[in-house]
């Protein structure tokens, strides 16, 4: 019986002994077997490239007045805030009881005056009066048709007029308050059209000049976006921000954009046409400079390269690539973190390198909505 119970026992250890040797190999294969890496990758597809550049400005109207008073007076009517008015028309009326008659009397004086001068003229066109009195009479009358216009100055002046249209957005007095000339009344601004003013840094000097196509996007107002141009860039460097002032106009007859509000703006540099452009993510930087995974073949697999690239310009999540890529080239996209070369690779989706970059700028840049 002691025999028969080692046999099994023998046997036991020999199949064991084998399972274990099956393992280690297995094993050892495993060790050397070639990763499998999920990535997305691009086709390169050279393209027109339009390089952007993105600063921050405000809006301002380009209308926007505090109206006083030329004359003295106690108000009597004055629009309330909100009200629309147009050039020319009345925006607030004194008292004009005062000025009303002095006019009158000036008026009154000038009449005579005229009157006298044109009998005089007469005679003296018959050589009966002398120049002296010729010229005296001529000379008040010309003194009372200044005193008439200065007079009628003073009564149109009771009425303030608005220089331009637009909405009363303050008011600064009352009715049956007493003002003086020089005293604010109203603000009045026109939004029609609005300038937004912004700063650009002076690298850029040359390169951002008026006629220069730019997109606004206002902030506050879910992406809405305006395509307009610069109208003004200047020529002096700020000391304190190292920029240069640009001014951009918009048409603002739907009174979406306010005064005040803050914007990014993308100015448009150049454009260039058959560029290679890919996701600045896919972007892999190391002691040797900057590089890029691109798909290559090993017995027919898809297996990961690295290659040295040079680049250019650059406008948000895009960036252009000068050497090192070419039209068919498949960059890697996605799921570098984990790759390294030589890794096989499992394409989950492949992309256009123009669809990409295009895709890209629209989450950077909406498209434009007025």
């Amino acid at each position: 019986m002691k025999r028969k119970c080692i046999i099994p026992l023998v046997l036991g250890m020999i199949l064991m002994t084998t399972s274990a040797c099956e393992m280690d190999e297995s094993g050892d294969a495993n060790n050397n077997r070639i990763r499998l890496v999920p990535v997305e990758t691009i086709e390169i597809a050279p393209d027109s490239f339009e390089d952007y550049i993105r600063i921050s400005g405000v809006v301002e109207a380009i209308e926007d007045a505090t109206i006083s008073s030329e004359n003295s007076g106690r108000i009597q009517t004055i629009l309330e805030r909100g009200e629309y008015v147009q050039q020319g028309e009345m925006i607030a009326n004194m008292d004009d009881r005062l000025s009303r008659s002095q006019y009158e009397a000036a008026r009154t004086s000038f009449e005579l005056a005229d009157d006298t001068y044109q009998r005089l003229l007469a005679l003296y066109e018959e050589q009966i009066i002398s120049t002296q009195d010729f010229n005296s009479a001529r000379a008040q009358r010309d003194q009372a048709k200044a005193q008439m216009d200065q007079a009628e100055k003073q009564l149109l002046d009771t009425h303030v007029e608005a220089p331009f249209s637009g909405r009363v957005e303050e008011r600064f007095v009352r009715i049956g308050e007493l003002i003086n000339p020089g005293m604010p009344v109203v603000r009045l601004v026109n939004t029609d059209v609005v300038r937004i003013t912004a700063g650009v840094p002076e690298r850029y000097s040359g390169q951002i000049v008026e006629g220069n196509p730019v997109n606004v996007r206002l902030r506050s107002q879910n992406g809405s976006s305006f395509d307009s141009e610069v109208s003004f860039a200047g020529n002096v460097i700020d000391n304190a921000t190292r920029t240069y002032p640009i001014e951009i106009e918009l048409q603002n007859s739907e009174g979406i954009i306010k005064p005040e509000m803050v914007v990014d703006i993308y100015v448009r540099r150049t454009t260039i046409d058959d560029a290679i452009v890919i996701p600045r993510t896919a972007i892999v930087r190391d002691e040797e400079g900057i590089n890029v995974f691109v798909v290559t073949e090993v017995n027919g697999e898809p297996v990961a390269e690295l290659v040295s690239v040079s680049t250019g310009f650059a406008t948000g999540p895009i960036i252009e690539i000068t050497d090192g890529l070419q039209e068919g080239d498949e960059v890697i996209i996605s799921g570098m973190s984990t790759l390294s070369v030589g890794d096989r690779l499992n394409i989950i989706n492949r992309f256009s390198s123009n669809e990409r970059a295009r895709e890209l700028q629209r989450r950077e840049r909406p498209a434009v909505s007025h």
